[in-house]
């Protein structure tokens, strides 16, 4: 009876083994300058930085047991990706700001 039990928790896991990535993200996308990018360039920009924070959390959720350093440092990049694309939107939307005034 045990058996039994044991096959349907062992599918689970590997199911749910199968979904992780295989391998942190390792570069962070390239955020064009706010100053001077386009609208498109923002968008394809905001989309690849989406996918890189998603990436690096599925990555971080199928690693229970990773060593807090390498956790935070994770985390440290993917908000750090996040934070430079934040940072060229508000100089994106300045000039646009400055462009719409005149």
């Amino acid at each position: 009876m045990k058996a039994l039990m044991t096959l349907p928790a062992l599918l689970l896991a590997a199911n749910t083994w199968a979904a992780c990535p295989a391998a942190k993200p390792e570069t962070a996308p390239v955020v064009p300058d706010g100053a001077t990018a386009s609208f498109e360039d923002m968008a394809a920009a905001q989309e690849a930085v989406k996918t890189y924070v998603a990436d690096m959390e599925a990555w971080l959720e199928c690693r229970s047991n990773l060593h807090p350093l390498m956790h935070n440092r994770a985390i440290a990049l993917a908000e750090a990706a996040a934070e430079s694309y934040n940072m060229e939107l508000s100089s994106f939307r300045k000039r646009d700001q400055l462009l719409a005034n005149n």
